[in-house]
C-alpha cells in the first residue's frame, strides 16, 4: 500500500453546526459540492454526525455511510485504520459534534497522522464557538489564549485563575475558556470574586442558536447587572 499514490484520497475537516439543531446552514454551498461522494468518516459522535450528514445532501443514503467513531470512550486500536479508505482512492470526512473540527475536540491526532502519511488536508470553513465570541467581544483580538476547560479541582482553578490574571496584566493576552454546561453558574460565581474587578468579562451564549446573546461588563459591572441564564448552555468566556 504506497501513501504516495496518485490515487489516494483526501481528509475533508468538515466544520458543524455549534448549536446542533441544525436550523441554520454551517457550510458553504461550494463546500458541500466537495462532499457530495464522500462515503466514509470519522466522528465524534455518530448519532450527531448523523444529523449534520442529513443536511449536507450527500449522494450516498445516511445508512449506506461508513462512519468511524473517535472519541475519549471509542477509537480503533491504531489511528492509521481510520485511513483504510484513503488508501484505496477515496475520500474521508471529519467531523466534530460541534463547530470546527480539532479545536477543543479528539480530531487533531488524526491531522497530525495525515501529515506523517502524507495524506492531503482540506479544512472547510465553517463556525469556531472561540472565533465568533472572540469577535463579539470586543477584546485584544491580536494577542489571545484559549484554554480549553477550566480546571475542575479547586486549588487547581485556583491557580488557573491567578495566572490569567497575571497573563492579561502582562501580555494584554485575552483569556477564552468554556465550561461543561451544568456547571456554567459555578464557574460564574468563581470568576465574580476575582481580585481584580476592573477586569472585562464576556460571556457569549449559544452561538448561532436562535437565542445568541452576547454579554459584556467588568467584574464589577457584573455584581450588578442581572445574570444571564447559563444553565444547560453552550458557553464561551473570555476575560481581558
Amino acid at each position: 500500500m504506497s501513501i504516495t499514490s496518485k490515487r489516494n484520497g483526501k481528509l475533508f475537516l468538515i466544520p458543524t453546526s455549534i448549536e446542533q439543531e441544525f436550523n441554520n446552514d454551517f457550510l458553504l454551498e461550494a463546500d458541500k459540492k466537495k462532499l457530495k461522494k464522500i462515503k466514509n468518516f470519522i466522528v465524534e459522535s455518530p448519532k450527531v454526525a448523523r444529523k449534520a450528514l442529513k443536511k449536507i445532501s450527500l449522494e450516498e443514503t445516511i445508512q449506506d455511510l461508513n462512519i468511524m467513531e473517535h472519541s475519549k470512550k471509542f477509537s480503533f486500536e491504531s489511528i492509521d485504520d481510520y485511513f483504510k479508505p484513503i488508501f484505496d482512492g477515496f475520500d474521508l470526512g471529519l467531523l466534530s459534534d460541534s463547530g470546527t473540527p480539532c479545536i477543543a475536540d479528539p480530531g487533531a491526532k488524526i491531522v497530525s497522522k495525515a501529515h506523517e502519511l502524507k495524506i492531503e488536508v482540506v479544512p472547510l470553513v465553517g463556525p469556531s464557538s472561540i472565533i465568533l465570541g472572540l469577535m463579539a467581544s470586543g477584546f485584544n483580538g491580536q494577542n489571545f489564549c484559549f484554554h480549553g476547560y477550566v480546571p475542575i479541582q479547586e486549588n487547581k482553578k485556583n491557580e488557573f485563575f491567578k495566572q490569567i490574571q497575571i497573563d492579561i496584566k502582562k501580555k494584554q493576552e485575552t483569556q477564552i475558556f468554556i465550561e461543561t454546561p451544568y456547571r456554567n453558574n459555578k464557574l460564574l460565581d468563581d470568576i465574580l470574586k476575582l481580585n481584580n474587578q476592573s477586569l472585562r468579562l464576556c460571556i457569549a451564549i449559544n452561538l448561532t442558536g436562535n437565542d445568541q446573546s452576547i454579554h459584556m461588563g467588568t467584574i464589577k459591572e457584573w455584581h450588578k447587572k442581572k445574570i444571564p441564564e447559563l444553565d444547560k448552555k453552550l458557553c464561551v468566556y473570555l476575560i481581558n
